[in-house]
């Protein structure tokens, strides 16, 4: 993701015991948003540094609604929708305050 700029980035796993991190990523790179699920390693120079092991692709809002779709049936299937209903009025609420 080098000569790319970094719009928003959030750890979704750590494992510090084998220094791996699994990030979120939305980049910009030649004027196109992409979207990043990849395994970052700690280096003993240079921090965290990421891997080739992840997946990418565009960040388009066709793209993220298929993902959060996914994930909201996997959840939904592990916690319930009441769990799901929660969560997310939770963070809706967390959101529109940020936008204030």
């Amino acid at each position: 993701m080098s000569d790319s700029t970094v719009l928003y980035e959030k750890i979704i796993f750590e494992n510090t015991e084998k220094g791996l991190q699994l990030r979120l990523v939305l980049n910009e790179f030649r004027e196109k948003q992409y979207l990043h699920l990849r395994k970052y390693f700690l280096s003993f120079d240079d921090g965290y540094i990421p891997t080739k092991e992840g997946a990418s692709m565009e960040a388009s809002i066709h793209n993220i609604y298929a993902l959060l779709d996914g994930l909201l049936e996997l959840v939904a299937g592990a916690e319930g929708i009441d769990g799901i209903e929660h969560h997310f009025s939770n963070k809706i609420l967390d959101l529109k305050n940020k936008i204030k």
